[in-house]
Order: structure tokens, then sequence, then C-alpha cells
């Protein structure tokens, strides 16, 4: 059985690539940016709206997108995953208004 790969398979794991660097770069060097937070937001932004890409991708692909190129894809997207944990370390969790109101 021949293995299909696509360009636009390709794109979709530089895009993870990508981003994931980007999420790396960013809770590296949380204190050098001058709003974190706001970077963070489109970042994370930007994951949904790639997995929503890949979701749809996949579906419309179905048996033509061979397991090989299906299993670099999803462990990208897994690499992705890894790292939005240590973005949420980065997060200071702040007492809410209640508490401070009291």
């Amino acid at each position: 059985m021949t293995e299909n790969f696509d360009e636009e398979g390709l794109l979709k794991d530089i895009q993870v690539s990508e981003l994931a660097v980007k999420i790396t770069k960013l809770t590296f060097k949380w204190n050098g940016y001058s709003a974190p937070v706001k970077e963070a937001h489109g970042l994370m932004d930007n994951v949904r709206k790639l997995s929503l890409e890949i979701s749809e991708y996949e579906h419309r692909m179905g048996s033509k997108l061979g397991e090989y190129q299906r299993n670099i894809i999803y462990n990208s997207m897994e690499d992705l995953g890894k790292l939005i944990p240590y973005l949420k370390n980065k997060i200071k969790h702040y007492e809410s208004l209640e508490n401070i109101v009291d």
C-alpha cells in the first residue's frame, strides 16, 4: 500500500511547530514581554483555530490521509498540548475581589 503525503498536511505540521516555538519562547521569557497575558490569549486562540483546521483537514482527507502523516500531525499536536501546562504555570493567581472586600 502506498503512503499518501500532501503539502497541506506538511503545512499543518509546520504551523503546529511554529506555534509550539512561540509558546516556548513566551514561557521562557515571560517577564520580557510587555503584555504576556495578552500574548498568551492570542496564542491560545491560534491553538484553537489550528486544532479546528486540523480536524477539518482530517475529515476532508478521510482514507486518503496515510497513517504515517496522520501520526506525524497527531504527535505534533500532542507535543503542543504538553506546552500548555508550562504556560498555565506562568499565570499568577490573584485573590478574588470578594476576598479583598471582606
